[in-house]
């Protein structure tokens, strides 16, 4: 059986020891918790508006877990703006071009500008080039006091930091938002469970390209397959919505060649059998949401207020919106006095929040119901959607076909071999 790694244990350990003197009574416009991408990309865009920002990360650099490998070249355009790309790309691989296959067959090849990146390495990245006027410390905060004029934050060595804003930005993370009084919600428990590995695919063959290969059969569980090159590695990440410890995902971490040989066999007549050369990694994803969110001095970004399926990509992008909406409604909220609910209800009700949120979770939500429900409505879907998609592609096939025979009979054209 293979060895499966699993999610590096938050730790609770206390700070380093700091001065305790200087910080106390220092006013700050925005208080953040949390040096994931989501907090480190709101604490750069405060800053370069020249707003003075605190960013409190639990430890000195992120865990090894498991997460988001890829992102958009549009979510790099968005760090470029706020100064932060250039230390990405020291950790990004490129990708031009995505091949799909679909229906057991490659279909198409298509500019597509993303990067592959490992998480941990691609926050430390970031956070090694925030720009030098947001300040940042390293510990456990241990005690929070929030009102509508000032927020209060505690460390456990003693700290004491003041603000106007406290933004919670701790991704998956519970303890602060149980101790803030926040509930979450369950949308969708066992949503799905992604696997990544290292593969010995040649990397000749994918060299700035990623290949995303749908499920090939309906009712097995399987999302679809990408392989794409991490540095000078091939990796893969299935998508599935098996749930954790059930029989075809034990029976994939037992084999996961022979697995994807039996439910992707156009995939392995098409680039040979895919084998795994490093140790698998897992991760279970439920979709819950802050279910009361609104209330004095507090904002909640990212995954902390509603996490995502990475199967569908908006992860990364969802929690930028979330910066960039927070940033738009900053200048005004701090121009007057006080920081009560009726500004933090502003952001809930932003409309470009709103369709970022309902897009996000709506789309993983309807994909899954496509492949996972039996019932008529999920099957009548489904069976709308491969048969548009089916009929789209046969326009395509038809469309190039009719090209390449106007090459052969056009005058003047030289004669090919049947």
């Amino acid at each position: 059986m293979k060895q499966l790694d699993t999610p590096d244990p938050v730790p609770e350990a206390d700070a380093p020891p700091a001065d305790r003197g200087a910080a106390a009574d220092t006013p700050y416009d925005i208080l953040v918790i949390g040096a994931g991408i989501a907090g480190l990309s709101l604490a750069a865009a405060v800053a370069r508006e020249g707003r003075r920002v605190l960013l409190v990360a639990a430890r000195d650099a992120h865990p090894r877990e498991f997460r988001a490998e890829k992102f958009s070249g549009h979510e790099m355009d968005i760090l470029d703006r706020l100064g932060l790309g250039a230390g990405a790309r020291t950790v990004a691989t490129e990708i031009q071009t995505v091949v799909e296959g679909r229906w057991g067959r490659l279909i198409k090849r298509v500019p597509s500008r993303e990067y592959a990146v490992r998480y941990p390495d691609f926050v430390d990245a970031v956070r090694a080039v925030l720009p030098p006027t947001v300040e940042s410390v390293t510990g456990r905060v241990v005690e929070t006091e929030t009102g509508a004029d000032r927020q209060t934050l505690v460390l456990a060595d003693g700290r004491r930091y003041t603000g106007r804003l406290l933004v919670v930005a701790t991704g998956l993370g519970e303890t602060m938002l149980r101790a803030l009084g926040f509930e979450r919600r369950t949308v969708s428990r066992d949503h799905a469970l992604v696997y990544g590995f290292n593969t010995a695919c040649s990397y000749a063959v994918f060299a700035g390209e990623q290949l995303i290969w749908n499920a090939e059969a309906g009712g097995d569980g399987v999302a679809y397959l990408t392989l794409f090159p991490l540095g000078t590695t091939i990796r893969a990440n299935l998508f599935t919505y098996w749930p954790k410890g059930s029989a075809a995902a034990e029976a994939f971490i037992a084999d996961p060649s022979g697995t994807l040989a039996r439910l992707m066999p156009g995939l392995t007549k098409t680039f040979g059998r895919i084998e795994a050369v490093s140790s698998l990694q897992q991760r279970p994803i439920d979709i819950v949401e802050i279910s009361n969110p609104v209330r004095d001095g507090v904002v909640v970004i990212g995954d902390a207020f509603c996490t995502t399926c990475p199967g569908w990509g908006t992860g990364i992008t969802k929690a930028l919106s979330d910066v960039m909406v927070l940033n738009r409604l900053l200048p005004g909220w701090l121009e007057t006095p006080g920081m009560g609910s009726a500004k933090i209800a502003a952001y809930y009700a932003d409309l470009e929040k709103k369709t970022a949120d309902e897009a996000s979770v709506g789309k993983s939500l309807r994909l899954r119901r496509m492949k996972m429900d039996r019932d008529l409505a999920s099957r009548f879907i489904s069976i709308r959607s491969t048969v548009y998609r089916r009929g789209e592609q046969a326009l395509k096939d038809a469309a190039a076909a009719l090209r390449r025979l106007a090459e052969r009979v056009r005058p003047g054209a030289p004669a090919q071999n049947a």
